[in-house]
């Protein structure tokens, strides 16, 4: 039993969160007696090859390193309490360089996640999605997207809430059947669905419409909870009201319900491809979802030691830490 707890630990000892305890510096050198600067308040450590890389989560700038390729006495946390002064850093099971199929999350730091985005699934799933923005935007030559507008309903509208609706099921479904999800039952339903809210962040984004700052913010998934997973969500649960006895509950297809809705179908979009969908800012599908859509995403901080972590390696003649864009597709263990 001691010696598999043993490996246990060492595979777990690989990837290492920490909390700067030297902001904004760090400490370097034989005697660990020298500064050098590193500009972020929590970051993560863990163990390549021939060296250990400490970088800010999600921050971007400089990977800090020790070649350790001569051979050290140290360990990844004896270093990490050296360089940074945290004692107890937070361990992870996480295996570098891997990402679950269809499920976008940061990076731990600067590199590329585009050769893991699929982007035939993407190009598919932008189609549908500005079918949905472009109805949006017609659907507001008519209707002011107002706070007095916010309970407006019709019948124009409850056709888009179904699409949008439809869509976001869509989208939760192949994530799920992507990662072989097995569900308990005969079909999928929300108490299936619901487990994607932590799993792919979905209550870390927060909604504005551009061009209409009356209209109030929202966070789509913010209220989903599994001991109510259907009514918990106000918009999902007005889409099956109405699709299922449209003469009874026709209110329900409201405007304030039909923004929201195209906003998860935004979310989700986000959610499997990323921000800028692997290819850069100036990927033109980023602009027909941020004219209509503004995206704020602070509430990410929490999952922050649940981002991806590349690869890195010492390059041969620089001995310098180049990130790996290659990545390793697996299952989400659901």
């Amino acid at each position: 039993m001691k010696a598999l707890e043993l490996l246990v630990s060492l595979v777990i000892m690989k990837i290492l969160f920490f909390e700067n305890k030297f902001f904004p510096k760090g400490k370097e050198g034989p005697g660990f007696d020298q500064e050098f600067n590193f500009a972020h308040e929590r970051g993560v450590a863990f163990e390549g090859t021939g060296a250990f890389f400490a970088s800010g989560i999600n921050h971007g700038g400089d990977i800090h390193f020790l070649d350790t390729s001569d051979g050290t006495s140290i360990d990844l946390k004896g270093w990490v309490t050296k360089s940074f002064g945290d004692n107890e850093p937070v361990a992870s099971k996480y295996e570098l360089g891997t990402f679950y199929k269809r499920i976008w999350r940061p990076l731990a730091f600067n590199s590329s996640f585009h050769k893991a985005i699929s982007q035939e699934k993407l190009n598919e799933s932008f189609v549908a999605l500005r079918i949905l923005l472009t109805k949006l935007e017609a659907l507001f030559e008519t209707i002011e997207p107002s706070v007095e507008n916010l309970p407006a309903y019709g019948h124009k509208i409850r056709e888009l809430l179904l699409l949008a609706c439809m869509e976001v099921e869509s989208a939760w479904a192949a994530v799920l059947k992507e990662n072989n999800y097995a569900t308990s039952g005969d079909r999928l339903t929300t108490r299936d669905y619901i487990k994607l809210k932590e799993v792919m962040f979905l209550d870390a984004y927060d909604l504005s419409l551009q061009s209409y700052p009356r209209f109030p913010s929202f966070n789509p998934f913010k209220s989903w909870v599994s001991t109510n997973a259907t009514e918990s969500l106000v918009w999902y649960d007005s889409y099956n009201k109405t699709k299922h006895d449209r003469e009874e509950n026709l209110k329900f297809a409201t405007l304030e319900n039909v923004v929201h809705a195209v906003g998860a179908a935004v979310v989700m979009f986000y959610a499997q491809f990323g921000f800028n969908f692997g290819a850069g800012p100036n990927d033109p599908k980023s602009s027909v979802i941020r004219n209509i859509f503004k995206l704020t995403t602070t509430g990410l901080v929490k999952y922050e030691k649940e981002f991806y972590i590349p690869k890195v390696e010492l390059q041969a003649e620089s001995r310098r830490p180049a990130p790996s864009w290659e990545w390793v597709a697996i299952n989400y263990p659901f």
